[in-house]
Formats: structure tokens, C-alpha cells, sequence
């Protein structure tokens, strides 16, 4: 029988599970009774953002093949973060999570040179030039989560759950490149915007080895074809860990680290034209390209117990 996606994140999980909750036998600490948890976070993420993809051009008799792999990082800025549990029956619970990203950033890409094989002129090779992106990227990420704990002590919870990721994703950017002997100087202004709803799967770990401690692990995935806000192909991924210390019964301060992972991938096609004044083209393309937003970082913040 073929793995799901909710089987795969369940075992997964379970070996983690079993440990703690081996762990968790002796500490005899008493799991809290609250009805509802508030966490409000601070979180200083970097980025990494990749692209990479290969394709093919003719000339309508003989063909050649390239391919690219780029990556671009961004530096650190402290953004809000926020989560939230409400405790609907012994085993029930709902949990939300919300992220906001945004980042200024500059990349630079030296050029690369392609061979073209038996196209335009018998094996010529072609200079791809350099360039320059003033970019913005920006993101906010909303989920809400049915959970039911399939394990349940006085020290140790494992709950899977079902829910709902909205996902609003921007990206702005002002490119220059430089000229080739083909090719002028280019100047183009890009802008991309997505938005919507998909359902994702959850799983959480919360052990309490203490009456005043409290260490939790969740991740979340999804699928982009489950729901409606990106047409491209890919996921998302997301896990976070946390240590918490209730300062009193309603207060307290917490410090993790989130990491999540949105791959996406799309087929492109189109036609390349040579520069007026060459008897040469035109030339049909065509390839899959792949994007990878990684962001990851520390986080730290206050919890509000009711």
C-alpha cells in the first residue's frame, strides 16, 4: 500500500513519541488543566531563496540542453509571531499559528555562458550577462488546526490533527542586466502576488518534565494542489521547537526555534529571437524551473495560561 501524506508525518512522529513519553514515565509532573494558551513571539528568521531548473532550445532540427542553480540569502529582522490553543475536551484541542515575513533585500548574479551545441552556428557558445535584483519579499502564513491527542498522560500529549493554511505571498523586484555583444542593457520591473486558503495536516509533542516546564514539537504540511491560492506545483513544511517556564500560574516565558519550507515548481515555454540585423531564430524553449523559500530562526516571547 502506497504512504499518505498523513501516515508518513504520523510515523514520522512516533518515534519521538515513544521516546518522550519513556522519558516522561518517572517525572510524575502534573499536566495543566488550562482551557486556554496564548503565545506571543518574537522571531528573527533568515532566508534562503533558490531557484534552479533546466530546459531545452531548437532550432526546429537539432536541439540543445541547459540548466541553472542559483541561491540567494537575506540577513535577519525581527518579526511578530504568534500561537494560540484552545482546549475543547480532555483529548480536543484547536491550534492556530501565524507568521509574518518581510524582507528588503539586493542580489547580484555574475552571468554564465551556455554551449549551444550544433544550434546557431555550429556549437557557438552564448554569454548569459550579469545582473542586479532590488527585491522585496514578503509573506504572511495563518493556520488553524483540529488536534486530538492519540496519547495522553500526566506528562506527555501526541496529538494529529487537520486544519486550514491561509498563505499570502508577495514579491516585488527591480532588475537591471548588463549588455552582451547579442544583447543591451534590460531593465524590468516584476511583480507576483498569491493568495488563499489549503487544508494541511498537523502533529504536536508537548512533554512536561516539571511543574513549571513545559517542551513542545509541531509540524504542519500541505500540498499546493489540495487547495487554491498557488497554481504551481510544490509544498510547504513546517516545524517548530519550544522550551517553556511558567513564571506563575497565568504567566510565563518561552524559547524555540521555527523552521518552515515552501518548494514550488512550474513548466515555462516561450520563443528567443536573435537581436535585429542577425539572420538567425527563432529559437523555442522550454523547461521546468523550481523555486525554494527556506526560512528559519530563533524565537522567544511571553505566554498568557487561562
Amino acid at each position: 500500500m502506497s504512504s499518505t501524506p498523513l501516515r508518513s508525518l504520523a510515523l514520522a512522529a512516533l518515534p519521538a513519541a515513544v521516546v518522550l513519553a519513556t522519558l516522561a514515565m518517572p517525572a510524575h509532573a502534573q499536566s495543566r488543566d488550562d482551557r486556554f494558551v496564548l503565545r506571543l513571539s518574537a522571531f528573527n528568521p533568515e532566508a534562503e531563496l533558490g531557484f534552479s531548473g533546466n530546459g531545452r532550445v531548437t532550432d526546429g532540427t537539432d536541439e540543445a540542453t541547459f540548466g541553472f542553480n542559483e541561491s540567494f540569502d537575506t540577513g535577519r529582522e525581527w518579526r511578530p509571531r504568534g500561537a494560540f490553543g484552545f482546549r475543547i475536551s480532555d483529548r480536543q484541542a484547536i491550534v492556530g499559528n501565524y507568521y509574518d515575513y518581510r524582507r528588503d533585500e539586493t542580489w547580484t548574479y555574475g552571468g554564465t555562458v551556455l554551449d549551444t551545441g550544433e544550434i546557431i552556428g555550429g556549437g557557438e557558445q552564448i554569454e548569459v550577462p550579469g545582473a542586479r535584483i532590488d527585491g522585496r519579499l514578503s509573506f504572511n502564513l495563518a493556520s488553524l488546526n483540529y488536534e486530538y491527542s492519540v496519547v495522553k498522560n500526566e506528562s506527555f500529549q501526541w496529538g494529529l490533527g487537520l486544519g486550514v493554511t491561509y498563505a499570502e505571498l508577495e514579491a516585488f523586484a527591480n532588475g537591471t542586466s548588463e549588455g552582451t555583444d547579442l544583447v543591451d542593457p534590460q531593465f524590468e520591473t516584476v511583480r507576483w502576488k498569491r493568495d488563499g486558503f489549503s487544508p494541511g495536516l498537523h502533529t504536536r509533542l508537548t512533554w512536561t518534565p516539571a511543574e513549571r516546564w513545559t517542551v513542545g514539537l509541531e509540524a504542519q504540511y500541505l500540498d499546493t494542489r489540495w487547495g487554491d491560492f498557488l497554481d504551481e506545483r510544490g509544498h510547504f513544511e513546517r516545524g517548530g521547537l519550544i522550551v517553556e517556564y511558567m513564571v506563575s500560574d497565568r504567566f510565563g516565558i518561552h524559547a524555540g526555534y521555527d523552521w518552515f519550507r515552501l518548494k514550488l515548481s512550474d513548466d515555462y515555454r516561450g520563443t528567443a529571437r536573435a537581436p535585429e540585423g542577425i539572420d538567425a531564430g527563432p529559437y523555442p524553449y522550454g523547461g521546468k524551473v523550481t523555486g525554494d523559500l527556506k526560512v528559519h530562526g530563533p524565537m522567544a516571547g511571553v505566554t498568557f495560561r487561562f
